[in-house]
Order: C-alpha cells, then sequence, then structure tokens
C-alpha cells in the first residue's frame, strides 16, 4: 500500500497555534491572541499531539507548561516558522515586515529599558517586541530561537552568540529603618533561579556567614517591595539601584562580605544576521552597557 505523505505533514498554523499557546500558557489567551475560539485551537493541538504521538501540555495551576516533548517542539516549531516567514518574505508578501524580539533581563529594566527604546533605529520595514525575565528565562528563549538580543547576567564560560560582554557591580540594599543583626542569621531577599542568588549564596557559604531566606521572587521589584517592609537585605545591580526604589539605602556593615562583580553580556540568537543588523546590534550595546 503506498504511503500516504500528505498526512505526515504538519500545518504551519498549528505551529503559530502552539508557540502562542507556550508564550501566553493559557489556550484561552493564545485563542484571543490569535483570534480563534477555544474549542479551535484546541482542536488543533489535538491533531498536532496526534501527528507527533505524544502530550505537548501539562497541566500548571490555571495554565499549562510544557511537557519534555513540547519543549523539543517548540524549537524546531520556532524555526520552521521562521524559515516559512522568510520564503514568504522572498515573494514579497509580507506586508508589516518583520518583528524583532528584544529581551532585557529583569533586573536591567529599569536603567536600561528608557536608553534603548531611544537609540533603536527606526525602520519602516522592522518593529520591536520586548520581552523580559530572569537570566535563565531569557537563555532558553534565546535558545529556542524566539529572542533575536538580549542582555542578561551570564555564566562566564557562557561564549556562544556573544557580542560584548562587561563586569557589572553589585550592592547590598535594605530599608532605611533596618538594621542588620550581628548576632543571628541575616534576613535574605532571594531571586528564584537566578545566577545572582547562586553567586551571592555561594558566597555567603565561603564566607561563613549564617543566613536564612526570608522572602523569594522572581522579579527585582518583589525583592525591593519586601526589603522596603524591613524583611531584610538584598542584592541588586549598584547601577540604577535608585531607579529599583528611592527608599532603599546601601548597607554599611562588616558583617557582610563584599558582593563579587558579575558578568552580564548581549546575546544574539543563532542564525541571527549581524551584517544586517549592525545598526541595531551597535545601538543596543551601547544602550545597556554602563558608561
Amino acid at each position: 500500500m503506498p504511503r500516504q505523505y500528505g498526512h505526515s505533514n504538519i500545518p504551519t498554523e498549528l505551529f503559530r497555534s502552539f508557540l502562542a499557546i507556550s508564550e501566553h500558557g493559557s489556550f484561552t489567551k493564545a485563542a484571543e491572541a490569535l483570534g480563534l475560539t477555544q474549542p479551535a485551537i484546541s482542536a488543533q493541538m489535538k491533531r498536532l499531539q496526534g501527528l507527533l504521538g505524544g502530550d505537548l501540555f501539562i497541566k500548571r495551576g490555571q495554565g499549562v507548561g510544557l511537557t519534555e516533548l513540547g519543549s523539543i517542539v517548540e524549537s524546531y516549531a520556532r524555526r520552521v516558522l521562521a524559515l516559512n516567514d522568510q520564503v514568504i518574505a522572498i515573494a514579497g508578501r509580507v506586508p508589516k515586515g518583520e518583528t524583532l524580539y528584544i529581551g532585557i533581563q529583569n533586573i536591567f529594566v529599569r536603567t536600561v529599558l528608557p536608553k534603548v527604546v531611544r537609540k533603536l533605529p527606526a525602520a519602516s520595514t522592522s518593529s520591536y517586541r520586548f520581552i523580559s525575565g530572569n537570566g535563565p528565562y531569557l537563555a532558553e528563549k534565546l535558545r529556542s530561537g524566539y529572542v533575536d538580543l538580549a542582555v542578561m547576567f551570564v555564566h562566564s564560560q557562557a561564549r556562544r552568540g556573544l557580542i560584548a560582554d562587561w563586569m557589572e557591580r553589585l550592592t547590598w540594599v535594605h530599608a532605611p529603618h533596618f538594621t542588620v543583626p550581628d548576632d543571628e542569621p541575616i534576613p535574605y531577599l532571594s531571586r528564584e533561579g537566578g545566577h545572582i542568588d547562586r553567586a551571592v549564596l555561594d558566597l555567603l557559604d565561603e564566607s561563613k556567614v549564617p543566613y536564612r531566606i526570608a522572602f523569594s521572587a522572581v522579579d527585582p521589584w518583589s525583592l525591593a517591595a519586601a526589603a522596603e517592609a524591613g524583611l531584610g537585605l538584598m542584592a541588586t545591580l549598584h547601577r540604577g539601584s535608585e531607579e529599583l526604589s528611592r527608599s532603599l539605602v546601601v548597607a554599611k556593615s562588616n558583617i557582610l562580605p563584599k558582593l563579587p562583580d558579575m558578568r552580564a553580556g548581549v546575546y544574539s540568537k543563532e542564525g541571527f544576521d549581524i551584517e544586517r543588523h549592525q545598526a541595531l546590534k551597535e545601538a543596543f550595546v551601547s544602550s545597556v552597557r554602563p558608561p
């Protein structure tokens, strides 16, 4: 019996819906973003999972996340759609041109975003979409091809896609009424899953400074709010610390070890055309590097 090759082809609209669900974490929100009904997008994902032979999503609270298979498919789906859009662009049928995705680690947002917006070159054939998150989140977006350029803290050995790097100074901050304890563990306000906190906690352990996690969050503004409430100390970017919170003060205590400098950098996704976007690259790097 001859093989039905048409049955093994995956329509691009299934990939677009799949990526919308991955981005929004919800079938309903993805349907709204794409102008579809929730039953329609559910039917699409049922078809896609049937073609791939496995579940792509897992329940997470009120939304959904990706299974191991889903994470693998996400990377390939982005490549497929990128190639599809490039082919259509060659044919001259893309009315609005390309969208360039710019990632900014959340700890840098208040400090660099206004400069980035002012400096990025205006282009009639391109538009920009900005994405923020912690370092591991943006690193994953780069690996999957979802983000074109990103500024973030990185491991010193991470060189793939590196365009520029530099050292950033960190500082301890707390509320004016907070006193660093000298006879009990210091209350530390921790970022969940970030490069900064791994370095800071390693430093505290090496310095034999007792500590306890008093509060944890993913974004720096929640940590700043906890610090303002007097829950403890946080480590943050030295430049721009005033933009994070004007009510926090730099800690002055002999108990606290000097925080290590952290390597930050601008990275591009695999296959990003640096030569074509030279003006964008230069403007972005000059906007986010310290003076």
